[in-house]
């Protein structure tokens, strides 16, 4: 006797079917652009449903693999220091400024902005997609120039989405009276600051052992953090492990040190850039193996790429998002642009208005999500 036939299965319904294929569909979107769910989220119901799924967001970050730059915090000077969010995007996951007043914004990475705070003085980690604030207190160690640094903490991360997590925060301070330039590590796990590392600044030969700290961006590379010294002349590495100090000095250009940023170079390593002339140079250092130091490795002619510019009025590079290899110029004519190191492309982002740097913000953003 034969055996009896399997039972039949009942195919899916039409509404699950139509949900799973549009779900597939719309992880195809490019995620420059948020504001493209956002519209596709207000066709119907059952398409805000699909892209409102925690589901097809984890599979939306990791499609994609690297967040969007969605726009930059730089400071302003109007009524106090004011950190003020600048969007790229065309869409609502932006908003004007921060709403607060004597704020500083030092740095950016993995969904988290690190703001010093002024009266009372203290340090602030700020989500800007969910609007959390996590107040932490100073390192116990005088300074009179400082910078900082925020980023995940979590082991193993893919940064798609740190938001919650535990994170790191390096705090770099020189000294007014001695000169000496330390650095301090909070890990928001343990809740507290690790012993001052000091730096030898007397292996440079472009720094004397009196030169401060610039309150600029730091740029990651691999595990180790990398400030600005004064006017750009050479780079305090701080390695995430170690715990340590050392100096790197800049490359020698024909440009003006202070208008140009270090940044990861195309090889993966340190590098810098800089505008010399009319044209962007970019550098990698090289400090393995029998060569040790810096290489010219492109150049990027910019009459091209930017309005025609004043000669006498100054241009620089004021900041570089990580992990998209794009640069931010800031040209005093026309505004700010960025730089698409890949494609050679330039694109307006911001109006005039004298930026010392710019802290580029990188995060996925879709419905139900803003940047407060």
């Amino acid at each position: 006797m034969s055996p009896p036939p399997p039972p039949l299965r009942r195919p899916p319904s039409a509404p699950e079917l139509v949900e799973e294929l549009l779900g597939e569909i719309l992880l195809r979107i490019p995620p420059e652009e948020p504001a493209h769910l956002v519209r596709a989220a207000l066709v119907s119901k059952p398409w805000l449903r699909v892209v409102s799924d925690p589901a097809f967001r984890r599979g939306y970050r990791e499609r994609h693999r690297k967040p969007p730059l969605l726009g930059f915090v730089h400071n302003l000077y109007d009524e106090g220091p004011i950190p003020r969010f600048v969007s790229t995007v065309a869409s609502p996951c932006s908003s004007p400024a921060l709403g607060c007043r004597t704020w500083w914004a030092l740095d950016s990475r993995h969904g988290r902005v690190l703001i010093h705070r002024f009266g009372p003085s203290d340090l602030v980690v700020w989500d800007p997609t969910t609007g959390d604030q996590q107040h932490l207190p100073l390192p116990p160690y005088s300074h009179a120039y400082y910078t900082g640094a925020v980023l995940c903490a979590k082991a193993g991360c893919d940064h798609l989405d740190c938001s919650g997590g535990p994170f790191l925060v390096v705090f770099v301070g020189t000294e007014d009276e001695e000169g000496n330039t330390w650095a301090s590590m909070y890990s928001s796990e343990t809740g507290g600051w690790s012993a001052m590392a000091i730096a030898d600044l007397s292996a440079s030969t472009a720094v004397d052992l009196h030169s401060y700290i610039e309150t600029k961006p730091s740029v990651l590379i691999g595990d180790a953090l990398y400030f600005t010294l004064e006017l750009g002349k050479a780079v305090l590495k701080y390695d995430l492990a170690e715990q340590s100090l050392t100096t790197v000095d800049a490359p020698e250009t024909d440009g003006e040190m202070e208008t140009g940023v270090f940044m990861a170079a195309e090889d993966g390593g340190l590098g810098f850039a800089s505008i010399e002339g009319d044209d962007l140079h970019l550098w990698s250092w090289t400090g393995d193996g029998n060569t040790v130091g810096w290489k010219r490795c492109r150049v990027i002619q910019l009459q091209s790429l930017l309005p025609d510019r004043n000669p006498s009025l100054s241009h620089g590079v004021i900041g570089f998002a990580e992990g998209l290899d794009i640069i931010f110029l800031e040209t005093p004519e026309a505004g700010v642009f960025t730089i698409d190191l890949k494609s050679e492309k330039s694109r307006k982002v911001g109006e005039t208005g004298g930026y010392y740097a710019v802290l580029p913000y990188m995060s996925f953003c879709g419905p139900g999500q803003r940047v407060n």
